[in-house]
């Protein structure tokens, strides 16, 4: 393997959006360079949005991606937002639920 194809293979193992970073083998996340222990559920919400950019999301579509076909409650989906908002502090964006209820990730 060249030098060129193990840089190839780090840089698809990270997901970054501005100054948070996601390392998809140890699913851990990175603000800046402080390390960021995320339950597997908290990984998965900012993995998808973050694989979109500044993309918007229906709430139904991250509902979708994260539970499946499984009912979840609004009150559960907010709450691992706030909870992604706490260990996050510091990054340059804020994750949102605009009044249409889409999912994005908003400039602060």
């Amino acid at each position: 393997m060249h030098a060129f194809d193990n840089d190839k293979a780090q840089v698809e193992k990270q997901l970054s959006f501005r100054n948070l970073s996601l390392d998809q083998e140890k699913r851990v996340a990175f603000v800046d360079e402080r390390k960021v222990e995320l339950t597997k559920t908290e990984y998965k919400i900012l993995y998808f949005l973050l694989s979109g950019g500044k993309r918007i999301y229906p709430r139904e579509q991250l509902v979708e991606y994260i539970w499946g076909d499984v009912e979840v409650a609004n009150k559960t989906v907010n709450t691992h937002l706030t909870h992604l908002r706490h260990k996050t502090k510091g990054v340059d964006f804020r994750i949102r639920i605009n009044r249409n209820n889409q999912v994005c990730l908003h400039d602060l």
